[in-house]
């Protein structure tokens, strides 16, 4: 009974895993259909200056094995709590699900697969936890790819930019401020990022920096108007190596591409981790000890190192930025190597 159970979930998994490459971009267009434009703050309605109001928001997306905005491993809530205290005058926003242009989890709303999702979180958990990894994972994988696709791609950002803008607001962000912005973006969580900010440019005031952790980003418009962009890549993060051969315009050959023009501005920094594996005790929150440390302490170090150097102006350009002299290349082929 349970065997049959078993391969009904994995034949269903199956079926929604063909169907849901053939229709990720659906749900994007559906939001579209329904939901007005987003549209740039205007100051018709002033509002009082808060004493110690913040100035620095960050906001953190994860990888593509989340179903819900609050779905934080332990490794990574660890990395926030600690990233919390090193920069205790900043507001961290965690709980945007990016997969999704309603935002709404994978387990909860309308959604053509829900029954899917609510009977593999209800299945034992030792047949539970790789049904819904890998499904999960492969559901929020088309997702990327529709962010990083030039027809669905901008609706989908769009999207997303309305998201992060209502939680930003939550978190006591208001327009027409002196403040500026942090995107954190884990894996898939950094393309989602990247697309984000062509449209979180045009309502947020100040800069806006990405740092992308072993991220899978494609060469795609958002890069234009970020003023700093610090890339944290593994050398055997085999996942991330991927994402930079999956997308020709990341190439060396595309000189006109985002990436390469953010490369060459030196907006574009590119930071190599050794040994750094894409997940696991040696991925980027890992555990396992590297230089008499724990991994993920040598990430917070690079990541609060990072968000100093946001701070101080280095490398920074403008939202959109000004194209700049081209900067050396590193032994990448997407990037230059340092922490400049």
């Amino acid at each position: 009974m349970l065997e049959d159970a078993l391969a009904w979930l994995l034949l269903s998994g199956l079926i929604a895993f063909i169907l849901a490459g053939t229709l990720a971009p659906l749900e994007t267009l559906r939001w579209w259909a329904r939901q007005p434009a987003l549209e740039r703050e205007t100051p018709a309605e002033p509002e009082g200056e808060a004493a110690g109001a913040p100035r620095h928001f960050i906001v953190y997306l994860g990888g593509i094995d989340r179903i819900s905005g609050t779905s934080n491993s332990r490794r990574e809530q660890r990395f926030l709590d600690a990233l919390c205290e090193g920069v205790p005058e900043a507001v961290l926003v965690d709980t945007v699900f990016p997969y999704a242009a309603s935002g709404i989890p994978l387990l909860h709303g309308p959604r053509l697969f829900s029954w899917l999702w609510r009977a593999i979180d209800a299945a034992p958990p030792d047949q539970r936890r790789p049904l819904l990894a890998n499904l999960v994972n492969a559901r929020n994988f088309f997702q990327v790819l529709v962010s990083a696709d030039r027809r669905y791609g901008p609706v989908f950002n769009l999207a997303l930019a309305g998201l992060i803008q209502e939680r930003l607001r939550a978190a006591g962000w208001r327009p027409h401020r002196d403040s500026r912005l942090t995107l954190i973006g884990l894996s898939g969580g950094a393309q989602m990022a990247a697309g984000a900010a062509e449209d979180l440019a045009d309502i947020f005031d100040g800069p806006i920096q990405l740092i992308s952790i072993g991220g899978v980003i494609a060469s795609t418009p958002g890069l234009n108007r970020l003023a700093r962009i610090d890339h944290l890549a593994g050398s055997a993060d085999q996942v991330e190596a991927a994402g930079a051969i999956a997308f020709p315009a990341r190439w060396g050959l595309a000189a006109g591409s985002e990436w390469a023009m953010a490369r060459r501005s030196g907006r574009l920094n590119r930071i190599r981790l050794s040994g750094v594996t894409h997940n696991g005790p040696r991925g980027y929150f890992g555990g396992a000890r590297h230089g008499g440390r724990p991994q993920w302490e040598e990430t917070l170090e690079i990541v609060l190192d990072c968000l100093k150097r946001f701070e101080r102006g280095e490398g920074r350009g403008a939202n959109p930025p000004a194209r700049s002299v081209p900067s050396s290349h590193g032994d990448h082929p997407d990037g230059s190597d340092g922490r400049g």
